[in-house]
């Protein structure tokens, strides 16, 4: 069994901690918190070793998820990547693309599995329609929330957004070739309201809006490609398919497992460790989303920007 440690036991700490403790290829060992009565309160249903330093676990765990504020994913991240665990780092994957690349390549250098969780990957939704997705033509994502403070470290772009960069990058891969994107703060200091239209060498337009403080909760993405259209509600984990045929337009409604997306993420992550094959969302794949979040994050201020 691969013994797996939690590093941050806020609100996604916790989810971590009741997913990983009901795999059976998993066993919990161990989570690290500074505040004392998250660690305590986070932890009593499991048997566990609670520790105040991350620092005190690598001898602990073969793996561990870290679950802290994005300023702090680089160094702990690091820190286990030296002792040779396997990481699975929440997303956004660090704030700079040097620490990044510094974590990828000691990944690599010491022959561990590096994951980012970007959980919409693993939305049932998201892989039902990943196979049928070709050569889109238009894509349009609305992703609206209500405000949190557990994300006020990062921009909205950071926030939100960069779920829906991570998968388009993964549709279209002939890279970004214009951004013209705006965006306010409006409950902090950093951007809370952004929308972005990034044209690609291929052709593909893609406009999202991301927002942290909207009254009703919204996360739809539409996809046109040559006679069809795909809507997704990845809340609801539901795709409508509308295709063209013989002059008219068919709909139809697949069935999809409600499967949990925390679920997905952590089975895949085991499966990886276990075969040595990827199934996760790749240290590559996190820091290919955090450069074009990155840029289109300095792009509000100087408006537009060609590459």
């Amino acid at each position: 069994m691969v013994k797996v440690g939690i590093i941050g036991t806020g609100s996604m700490g916790r989810n971590h901690l009741r997913v990983v403790n009901s795999i059976t290829g998993f066993k919990l060992t161990c989570a690290a918190d500074t505040k004392e009565e998250n660690l305590i309160d986070a932890c009593e249903p499991y048997r566990l070793e609670k520790v105040s330093d991350y620092k005190n676990m690598a001898n602990l765990v073969d793996a561990v998820m870290v679950s802290t504020p994005t300023e702090s994913h680089y160094h702990i991240t690091k820190h286990f990547l030296e002792h040779h665990k396997h990481v699975l780092v929440e997303k956004p994957f660090t704030i700079s693309i040097e620490q990044a690349d510094e974590c990828i390549n000691l990944a690599k250098k010491n022959n561990c599995v590096l994951a980012v969780g970007h959980l919409e990957r693993f939305n049932p939704a998201v892989e039902y329609i990943g196979s049928l997705v070709n050569r889109p033509l238009f894509i349009e994502v609305q992703r609206l929330g209500s405000f949190s403070p557990r994300s006020l470290d990062v921009d909205v772009i950071m926030d939100l957004m960069i779920h829906d960069l991570d998968i388009i990058l993964q549709w279209d891969k002939s890279g970004v070739k214009q951004i013209n994107a705006s965006g306010i703060p409006i409950i902090s200091n950093k951007i809370d309201i952004a929308n972005v239209r990034l044209e690609f060498a291929s052709g593909l337009v893609a406009n999202i809006t991301a927002s942290r403080v909207s009254q009703k909760k919204t996360r739809k993405l539409r996809i046109f490609q040559k006679n069809k259209y795909f809507s997704l509600d990845y809340k609801k984990k539901r795709v409508k398919i509308f295709k063209l045929a013989q002059g008219t337009i068919l709909e139809d409604i697949p069935e999809i497992s409600p499967v949990e997306p925390l679920l997905n993420l952590w089975n895949n992550f085991l499966k990886t460790i276990e075969t040595g094959k990827n199934y996760n969302v790749t240290g590559l794949d996190g820091r290919n989303a955090l450069s074009l979040a990155i840029k289109i994050s300095n792009n509000i201020d100087t408006k537009k920007i060609g590459f």
